[in-house]
């Protein structure tokens, strides 16, 4: 089991007791709970699903030579535009972001494939941004938002070359 698995856990199994020492109904709170999972289970399936078609489509060494380490500083525009044009939640997101980790993509280019999803995702902005904002806004905010995926790349090589998995390499 994982350690975030057991913090939602221990958290759910904390606000159940905090609505039962406020002597609140629980039957709402563990109909809602249900609900979630009725509708969440189902999504992570397929999406995972869909994430092992991803995998079998693309091969492994492309995502490797496009993401991985050896690409360097530039898997970093690779992955941005991967996550620009996942149009998608975040079930098939991160999905497709555990498919790419798995087949050798650097921990840096994760970090801007999903930063860039979250900021750019096509889907967003076909549905939502263009349609009830406008070009111009829509124009203002990619512009402006534009260096953060690379930004958060950068920072995670530039972390990575001081630290690794939280021990510092200097100190060796």
């Amino acid at each position: 089991m994982s350690s975030g698995l057991l913090v939602l856990i221990l958290l759910l199994m904390l606000l159940i007791g905090l609505a039962l020492h406020q002597r609140q109904d629980v039957g709402p709170i563990l109909r809602r709970i249900l609900e979630q999972f009725a509708m969440l289970v189902p999504r992570m399936l397929l999406a995972m699903i869909a994430a092992g078609f991803i995998a079998k489509l693309i091969p492994k060494e492309a995502i490797a030579s496009l993401l991985g380490d050896d690409a360097g500083i530039l898997a970093l525009p690779v992955a941005v535009i991967a996550g620009l044009i996942v149009p998608a939640g975040p079930v098939i997101a991160f999905a497709i972001a555990a498919v790419f980790a798995k087949s050798g993509a650097s921990v840096p280019a994760l970090i801007a494939f999903i930063t860039s999803w979250s900021i750019f995702a096509a889907h967003r902005i076909f549905i939502y941004e263009m349609p009830l904002l406008g070009g111009s806004f829509l124009r203002l905010r990619l512009l402006s938002a534009m260096a953060v995926p690379f930004l958060a790349g950068t920072i995670a090589i530039i972390v990575g070359l001081i630290s690794s998995f939280g021990q510092p390499l200097l100190a060796q």
